[in-house]
């Protein structure tokens, strides 16, 4: 039987090989090699031996296994039964998200290669983003087409000034943006794309529409609460500031204001609450009034 291969990882995020050393003295056979972890198209994860180390150790090492998050973003790959890997064994790469989009997520890890110079790369997993029953932010890696692995980011999200989804994840660490458009889908639900080709986005659970009017230029408001733990819960408000013009008292033109990411709000009665079903029933009575909101609709 040919015997099983340990791995794991250093602080330096360099793969460390243990197996068993067969006659030898020496109980098991351990390890450092310098190189760096890549990722291909396919989403499989191998470690990159740089040119110089000893010719015992394959130029490539190719692993097999599921992705996942702990709570500091930190990659964790677990291992499988395959090509004599050690079941269950867990290479864990001390990593921070450097960017994302709508199909890709993108980490930085720092290691080293000889003596105290260190070295940055960069590692790229591709997929699609989705939310979770408590609103939080899920980032699907596909590996195969019956396979799928869920990084799940643990924090709380927020708007910046443009309604743009941001995600901190940790001190120090820079925001990460993801741009998208905003959709009104149904009754409790608020929808929010990234890339329509590969279905890419969030469906979150919120509130019913709350018009708020101030001044020239009243506004739509909708509530979204997201479930960072069991104990911890996050209030987070979706406000569209747009204007409207009436038309024939049956039309309500509604346009998103320039500065604002596009949004296809479909509205109707159902998605609004009672306060703003009656605003916009006197909005239709009144054709130089202006609201907030997205879209044409007739009652």
């Amino acid at each position: 039987m040919r015997p099983k291969v340990s791995y794991d990882v250093d602080p330096h995020n360099r793969l460390i090989i243990k197996k068993p050393a067969g006659k030898s003295k020496v109980k098991q056979y351990r390890k450092i090699v310098n190189g760096r972890f890549k990722t291909d198209r396919k989403n499989k994860l191998y470690y990159q031996v740089y040119k110089g180390s000893d010719s015992d150790v394959p130029q490539k090492i190719g692993f097999s296994g599921d992705y996942s998050l702990d709570k500091k973003h930190n990659l964790i790959f677990t291992l499988n039964r395959w090509n004599g890997q050690d079941k269950g064994s867990r290479l864990r790469l001390r990593t921070k998200i450097l960017h994302a989009d709508g199909h890709d997520l993108v980490f930085l890890v720092r290691s080293k290669r000889s003596g105290n110079s260190k070295t940055f790369y960069a590692m790229r997993l591709q997929g699609a983003w989705q939310a979770d029953k408590n609103n939080r932010l899920k980032f699907s890696v596909e590996r195969t087409r019956r396979k799928k692995d869920a990084l799940l980011l643990s924090g709380g999200w927020s708007l910046n000034k443009n309604n743009e989804i941001i995600y901190n994840h940790g001190l120090g660490s820079q925001d990460i943006i993801l741009k998208g458009n905003w959709e009104i889908r149904d009754r409790y639900k608020l929808g929010y794309v990234l890339d329509k080709k590969i279905k890419s986005g969030f469906n979150f659970k919120a509130s019913l529409g709350k018009v708020i009017s101030k001044g020239k230029k009243p506004r739509i408001e909708f509530g979204v609460t997201i479930g960072a733990s069991k104990k911890k819960r996050l209030k987070r408000k979706i406000i569209f500031t747009c204007k409207a013009i009436s038309k024939k008292r049956k039309i309500i033109m509604l346009e998103v204001l320039p500065r604002e990411r596009g949004a296809r709000l479909k509205l109707s009665k159902k998605i609004l609450d009672r306060n703003g079903l009656l605003y916009l029933e006197g909005l239709l009575k009144d054709r130089e009034r202006y609201m907030g909101g997205g879209m044409a609709m007739q009652w």
